[in-house]
């Protein structure tokens, strides 16, 4: 599987709107600051990558594949996807200032996977979809995801149910139990 990604001004503007409110309502979790302002500007990019392997993982943890994932290039300081309610949450909104393109595209793909698998049937889903990340750490066998400072003791709480179980549900009883 490819995603394939493109740079649309109207997604970006978007893509801002919904990273100052994720400021406003966080806070400087990273030392990342509101006042930030783009200072590139793309005319036109198009560009694919393969995740193949990335997809592949995900079935064997949540039983189904995604197909039609969309791709939108960013100027906002992180990647995200939008996952709002009566949002279209099938598109990664990717930054041109991520560092490390494998292990954010692997983690925003869990996000998307994780919305499909129980989005908002799940408990705390807002926060829920950030904490689950910690399995991540263990499926490619390399820190992918630290997570927020907040969320640690029950990332740890998750990650060893991960471990014994590797099953979601299992996952989600423990959280939610």
């Amino acid at each position: 599987m490819k995603l394939n990604f493109i740079y649309r001004k109207a997604d970006d503007i978007k893509s801002w709107k919904r990273y100052n409110n994720f400021i406003e309502k966080h806070g400087n979790v990273w030392g990342i600051k509101k006042e930030i302002k783009p200072i590139i500007k793309i005319k036109k990019a198009i560009f694919e990558i393969n995740v193949i392997e990335i997809v592949n993982k995900y079935k064997k943890i949540f039983g189904f594949e995604i197909k039609n994932i969309k791709g939108r290039l960013v100027t906002t300081p992180f990647s995200m996807i939008n996952d709002e309610k009566g949002q279209s949450v099938d598109t990664i909104y990717y930054s041109i200032y991520t560092p490390y393109p494998s292990i954010v595209l692997a983690h925003e793909l869990f996000h998307i996977y994780f919305y499909h698998f129980g989005g908002y049937k799940i408990k705390n889903y807002e926060e829920a979809k950030e904490y689950f990340t910690v399995i991540l750490n263990d499926i490619f066998n390399k820190e992918i995801s630290k997570g927020y400072p907040k969320h640690q003791k029950i990332r740890e709480k998750v990650f060893k149910v991960w471990q014994k179980t590797h099953s979601i549900d299992e996952c989600i009883k423990a959280v939610e139990g």
